[in-house]
């Protein structure tokens, strides 16, 4: 849509902005908005004849604090130089506040270089995301990462801030495409189309997770996001070759054709200690890669020209083995480490394959999605086989099967097509005419799912969608649609070695029977918080939740108790 049809549609509103300002002034000004520019670091990512780089900032707390000028020395460098075709900037990076990287963007903006803002799902719920979108469509601010976000830390104001976690990036990613059409919406009882906005938006996946479980959930919520309009992939931070290259494999195995920015992290030694202990969440560093870098950072430089070196090494495996670009970061790091590391990177990438043995950072008994090439060190395009056996504790997890029983009570009573559903909708509509009954029949149901599940009363279930695992209780993120990246080895990211991710409970409960591509088969919308404290059994009846929407399932007419509804 460009000015000119916006215009036609808000003319035919006489509420509209069209009435606010002259059509021929807001033409003008959509014009600029929409056409003035192009967007160079999109250009960059989308081009095969351009290795897109970005360069990740780290905001800090504060305002006027030397970190957050070092943040814009650093892009106003980077935009002089043309080497660098876009500034990133964290969102409260860690679970810690700090500056709000939409400002600190629109700042970068105005230097000449593409901001690209990281929106975390922690902070914020969907009318904060949704502002926050339009007030950086306002600025001209276009590139995103959607990101789930690490949990929050502990460093807030006055303790732990309540995350949040409303929408996961697959929502973000929805109402993004609705934004960039011309977001619909009703006021006063008449639809508005509001101004279409331009957002680039990425994701971030991991392929360095080790389990078989965790891998898939990572592909699976891939998956997810690509068809929710994902424009282009940032994996996190590993450094094992073979993983870098599974990932390309898989999407075009998969038949997605999207642009992938390989993470070159410059790693200290410091760092890679805490990375390696799973103290920063996501980030993958081996044994064997933490005992290298204790060895370099004896030197004179404490590892530095190692570390650097390094980083231009993955930028020419990055560059040969078809990445879209380089995302580097790290802390500390100047513009003349980045330019080194292209420069460096450039000259390396021509004899790439001779650097694959140097990157070779397989975990122990880590699962690989496809079999190993012998002669490349990399994969062959053959997926590997998938054991069919459960892991032991998996197996004992599962017997005696609380999964096995809800299995037989979703096919009794919540199957559409059953001939106990059929019976029970008319006694659901007579409970739901009676306020008593209705608070009544609620409260029964929502004793037996705590003691069942840890139900938290949401009203709008999700344990269909996780293998009869409650994402609101026994997921600290709350995510419906795929496990987050901060698993490590299978156990959640918030309470690591005492719960395991439910995503991993989850493949491991749908595998048994043989339907673990389940998780992939359908986007999970956002919990319904008009439904918070009803009964979520009345609500799948009647038509009103989630569920039963993508079931199908309608409304049934008010009618007497004993009458088909």
């Amino acid at each position: 849509m460009d000015a000119d049809d916006y215009v036609a549609i808000s003319r035919e509103d006489r509420s509209s902005i069209a009435q606010l300002l002259e059509p021929a002034r807001l033409r003008e000004r959509l014009n600029i908005s929409l056409r003035e520019k192009l967007n160079t670091l999109k250009e960059a990512i989308l081009s095969p004849d351009v290795f897109c780089v970005t360069w990740e900032q780290i905001a800090g707390r504060g305002a006027l604090e030397m970190q957050q000028e070092q943040i814009i020395e650093n892009a106003a460098k980077a935009a002089k130089s043309g080497k660098i075709h876009g500034i990133s900037v964290t969102d409260n990076p860690g679970g810690n506040p700090a500056i709000s990287t939409e400002m600190l963007c629109a700042e970068i903006k105005k230097l000449g270089i593409e901001p690209l803002v990281h929106l975390a799902c922690r902070d914020k719920n969907r009318n904060e995301i949704e502002s926050m979108l339009y007030g950086l469509a306002a600025e001209g601010v276009r590139n995103l990462l959607v990101l789930t976000g690490d949990y929050p830390s502990s460093n807030g104001f006055n303790g732990r801030p309540k995350p949040v976690f409303d929408l996961d990036p697959i929502h973000v990613l929805q109402l993004i495409q609705r934004m960039n059409k011309g977001l619909e919406h009703e006021l006063m009882g008449r639809k508005r189309i509001l101004t279409p906005t331009d957002f680039f938006a990425g994701v971030c996946v991991s392929p360095f997770k080790k389990l078989e479980a965790e891998l898939m959930g990572q592909y699976y919520k891939l998956s997810k996001k690509i068809e929710a309009g994902a424009n282009f992939i940032i994996t996190q931070v590993g450094y094992d070759a073979r993983k870098f290259h599974e990932l390309l494999l898989w999407l075009r195995a998969h038949g997605y054709n999207i642009p992938v920015l390989a993470n070159i992290y410059i790693l200290p030694y410091g760092t890679a200690k805490l990375m390696n202990a799973n103290k920063i969440p996501g980030c993958v560093v081996t044994d064997k890669l933490l005992a290298e870098l204790a060895n370099e950072a004896k030197g004179e430089d404490k590892g530095k020209s190692a570390r650097l070196l390094r980083a231009a090494k993955m930028y020419a495996l990055a560059k040969g083995m078809g990445f879209a670009g380089a995302h580097i970061g790290g802390h500390g790091i100047t513009f003349e480490m980045v330019e080194y590391i292209i420069e460096k990177g450039e000259e390396l990438s021509k004899n790439w394959q001779d650097l694959v043995a140097e990157f070779d950072y397989p975990q122990k008994d880590g699962f690989y999605f496809f079999e190993w090439d012998p002669r490349t060190g990399l994969n062959l395009d053959k997926p590997a086989a998938r054991p069919s056996e459960l892991p032991a504790s998996a197996v004992k997890a599962l017997k005696p099967s609380m999964y096995g029983f809800c299995r037989i009570a979703h096919a009794l009573l919540f199957r559409p097509e059953s001939l106990l559903f059929k019976a029970l909708r008319p006694f659901a509509s007579f409970v739901d005419s009676s306020p008593i009954l209705r608070r009544i029949f609620g409260y029964l149901e929502h004793l037996i799912k705590v003691a069942l599940f840890g139900c938290m009363n949401c009203g709008d279930c999700a344990l269909f969608d996780v293998a009869y695992l409650c994402p609101m209780s026994q997921c600290p993120k709350n995510q419906r649609n795929g496990p987050c990246g901060g698993s490590y080895e299978g156990w959640c990211e918030v309470y690591p070695n005492e719960r395991k991710c439910i995503w991993v409970r989850a493949y491991e409960r749908l595998k048994a029977y043989k339907e673990e591509d389940r998780i992939g088969a359908y986007i999970v919308p956002p919990c319904n918080w008009e439904l918070w404290e009803t009964s979520s059994w009345l609500n799948f009846y009647l038509g009103r939740d989630h569920t039963a929407k993508r079931l199908g399932v309608k409304p049934p007419p008010r009618v007497g108790f004993f009458r088909d509804g």
